[in-house]
């Protein structure tokens, strides 16, 4: 298992490349337990447009793939407790972007 832990203000933000995210579940929650992360950045989920993907507390971001074979696919997991919304990107790259509201956490 491949993760990164950033560290900014005192909020964890974690990047995983999760090679497919239905069969890590227990590794999700090992990591969201350990260290609390205001967002998780994950990589190669393979979850498709009708899949229904949730993480307890956390707001799922993602461009899901509308193909019968899923691969690739990326999407951030951002903590309830933290303001925020999906910021568009106008790429044909496997991306996705979250605007966290800073001034509404103070």
């Amino acid at each position: 298992m491949l993760f990164f832990l950033f560290l900014t203000f005192l909020m964890a933000f974690v990047s995983w490349n999760c090679q497919g995210f239905r069969n890590k579940s227990s590794e999700l929650k090992a990591i969201i337990n350990s260290y609390k992360p205001a967002c998780v950045a994950f990589q190669e989920t393979c979850i498709r447009d009708y899949d229904r993907v949730h993480i307890w507390d956390y707001s799922i971001f993602s461009n899901t793939s509308s193909s019968t074979r899923a691969s690739g696919v990326v999407a951030l997991a951002v903590a309830n407790d933290i303001p925020s919304s999906c910021f568009n990107l106008n790429t044909n790259l496997q991306a996705v972007a979250v605007r966290i509201h800073r001034a509404a956490m103070a």
